[in-house]
């Protein structure tokens, strides 16, 4: 009976995906959006989403205790970029002490236990440097648009505009074409999930 209902409710699960519905009872909810962006909105304290489709190649807060974005084959895709993502270490805040010296240091070329030392956050739902570096999309950095990712330029603006400054604060000196901070918010508002005013 127990070999009966599982394959029954496999069926049932394939049938949902296949028509983009929501599956749901009393230990997982799992939403349409699963085949949408490789990522459900799935949440309870009994399951476990383990997204094989999806990547962090869009600009999704895909972290939670109920589940964990892994990576798929949308890096494969002709002509899909990789997304920017602020929040590496997966704390549901953008903090200059964490995530911005990670990503610093991602642009500055370390690795391993270098790139996070000291710098995740308290309540990271990422902890380690194989599970943060996934996360750290060097090509979605290149804040000022000339085509290169430096930690001297772009790195140097991220980390001003996470510590607070606005403005020209944030990019004289570091813009290598003299990109104005309108430009640069712009991006990050739209690129990185930020609401970053004025």
């Amino acid at each position: 009976m127990r070999v009966l209902r599982s394959a029954v409710v496999a069926l049932i699960s394939v049938y949902c995906i296949a028509q983009a519905c929501a599956a749901s009872s009393a230990q997982y909810v799992e939403w349409a959006g699963i085949t949408n962006a490789g990522v459900a909105s799935s949440a309870s304290s009994q399951y476990l989403l383990s997204a094989s489709v999806g990547d962090a190649v869009l600009p999704l807060r895909a972290n939670s205790a109920n589940y964990r974005l892994r990576g798929g084959f949308w890096g494969a895709v002709v002509g899909l970029r990789q997304g920017c993502v602020l929040d590496v270490d997966g704390d549901q805040t953008v903090n200059a002490l964490t995530d911005g010296v990670i990503i610093l240091r991602a642009l500055l070329g370390l690795s391993g236990d270098s790139l996070i030392a000291g710098a995740v956050g308290a309540g990271a739902a990422r902890t380690t440097a194989a599970r943060i570096e996934p996360f750290v999309h060097l090509a979605a950095l290149d804040l000022d648009g000339d085509g290169n990712a430096a930690a001297a330029s772009d790195g140097v603006m991220l980390l001003r505009a996470m510590f607070g400054m606005r403005g020209a604060n944030v990019t004289s000196g570091a813009a290598t074409n003299s990109v104005a901070w309108s430009s640069v918010r712009d991006y990050l508002n739209s690129e990185c999930g930020v609401t970053w005013l004025p």
